[in-house]
């Protein structure tokens, strides 16, 4: 598998379990980060990879910084 995928994987899995850990639906998400549901839609389905900003953006709604994240991405591509 390409880095590209596992990458596209590991972040796929760290946000969905964060967002469903924090009980918000993709759409709870979106509302209370300024992101569209369509671009959480697409990075939780292996379409696209975030970028900081958006990282920055969604941190605080699954209440994390963004630099937690990246290291619990970090952590999911050990496994």
């Amino acid at each position: 598998m390409k880095y590209d995928a596992v990458l596209l994987e590991a972040t796929s899995i760290v946000l969905r379990r964060l967002r469903e850990e924090v009980g918000l639906s993709q759409e709870d998400l979106a509302a209370t980060s300024g992101i569209t549901r369509s671009m959480i839609d697409k990075v939780e389905r292996r379409e696209r990879l975030p970028s900081l900003d958006i990282l920055i953006k969604i941190a605080p709604s699954l209440k994390k910084s963004a630099s937690e994240i990246v290291s619990l991405i970090e952590g999911q591509l050990k496994n």
